[in-house]
């Protein structure tokens, strides 16, 4: 049996007697008891989204106050694709209307820090979600990272518990076992026609006993698995970043590997300027980007019988202030928008208390004023879906762990609790 084991010890020497670059290819493989491993895919939008262009006002006083406070940046009506009449999304994001109108995805707006806690700086602020720490952007290890140390649920034979296109962010500091996976193509130190010889050599270089020559030997027993394996992502994904990194953990978790945590970052949401004109522009185009990469991704898992095994969630570093600059951009404000995706949710609805946008209504006369802290839909994922009840391990004192009503009854007794 392939252990996790021995398969990081293997790893680990390898990409530190290697330097940088090399990669890692893995493929379909039915892994003994993996089937029915549980994921979850944390995509953070760095840069600071703006969920009030995402998950728009499409009536009533709050529509008024955003077509005054946005007079050339707003998305109309007419260009939007209606949720659930209180709220739309832009008309570009045709897979993510679909997953909702399916059941598949949630929205939860107003999402943040408590009141004093959040940080209008990117390098602050991403910190504080990473870490799971309001308040606080100095830790030892993040809130994935402690997910996976702390969870009982975690099987011992996963090959692949955690994962990463690209550098692992701060939430998965402290994970010794996730790893950075890029091109599934190049995890052979010397791919080609003396690839075996290659591997032979070293073989015999690093015959002894020690520890080093006992983690090169682990680690060409790993290449010979893994190189054997093919991870292909699929022609139906984009041909871009988000989607490509969304393929390579989709192929991830069809292999049933054991993967339970897999990150993954997607930036360019920095709109001070240009970012749109009623209801075009930059910014509803990065929205179609996300759109086509996670309708993408769930087409993919539901072909497979995996989306229901399966949960994606979004974070962004801060919402973006209500009204917009001279530039027709956003500045940095506080409150964000947030999407839970998967195929076993109580999806097709709207959660949180929108607090409102007329003048007297926002944070700092500025911000969409927080009314749902971000640890509170995490948590209900954490515990309900991925079994770990260690709540305060994992966001340490927070007290404020309630059920979003994400998940159903029968999904949250599976694991346990009542």
């Amino acid at each position: 049996m392939i252990t996790r084991r021995n398969f990081l010890q293997g790893t680990t020497a390898f990409f530190t007697l290697a330097g940088t670059g090399i990669t890692l290819g893995l493929s379909v493989n039915n892994t003994r008891g993996l089937n029915s491993e549980k994921a979850l895919i944390h995509l953070f939008f760095r840069g600071g989204m703006d969920g009030l262009n995402f998950l728009i006002p499409r009536t009533g006083v709050n529509r008024t106050e955003y077509e005054s406070k946005r007079p050339n940046i707003q998305i109309p009506v007419n260009l939007m694709h209606n949720l659930n009449n209180a709220f739309g999304i832009p008309e570009t994001c045709d897979e993510l209307n679909d997953l909702y109108q399916q059941g598949k995805m949630a929205m939860i707006h107003a999402v943040g820090m408590p009141d004093g806690l959040s940080s209008r700086s990117h390098f602050e602020s991403q910190a504080m979600y990473d870490y799971g720490t309001p308040g606080s952007s100095n830790n030892v290890d993040g809130w994935l990272a402690r997910h996976v140390n702390s969870s009982p649920n975690i099987n011992g034979s996963a090959v692949i518990p955690s994962m990463s296109p690209g550098n692992p962010p701060l939430s998965q500091q402290g994970d010794t076992s996730v790893l950075s996976v890029d091109d599934p193509s190049s995890y052979h130190p010397n791919p080609g026609r003396y690839a075996e010889e290659h591997l032979s050599t070293l073989a015999k270089l690093h015959s002894g006993s020690g520890l080093l020559n006992t983690s090169v030997s682990a680690t060409i027993d790993n290449i010979n698995i893994l190189t054997g394996l093919d991870l292909d992502i699929p022609d139906s994904y984009p041909n871009e970043s988000l989607a490509q990194d969304l393929g390579l953990i989709a192929q991830v978790i069809k292999s049933n590997l054991g993967l339970q945590v897999a990150t993954v970052d997607f930036g360019g949401w920095d709109t001070h300027e240009n970012s749109g004109n009623q209801g075009t522009g930059s910014y509803v185009a990065r929205l179609g980007t996300v759109s086509a990469a996670i309708g993408a991704f769930m087409a993919d898992l539901t072909l497979a019988g995996k989306d229901q095994q399966v949960v994606l969630t979004t974070q962004t570093d801060f919402g973006r202030r209500v009204r917009e600059n001279g530039n027709r951009g956003t500045d940095h404000g506080t409150a964000q928008a947030m999407m839970v995706v998967g195929g076993g949710i109580n999806g097709g609805q709207v959660l949180g208390n929108f607090p409102g946008i007329a003048d007297e209504e926002l944070y700092l006369n500025a911000d969409l004023q927080m009314t749902t802290d971000f640890r509170r839909p995490l948590s209900d994922i954490v515990k309900n879906f991925l079994g770990n009840p260690n709540i305060d391990t994992v966001f340490p004192g927070y007290t404020g762990s309630q059920d979003m009503g994400l998940f159903p009854s029968d999904e949250i007794f599976a694991n346990g609790f009542d």
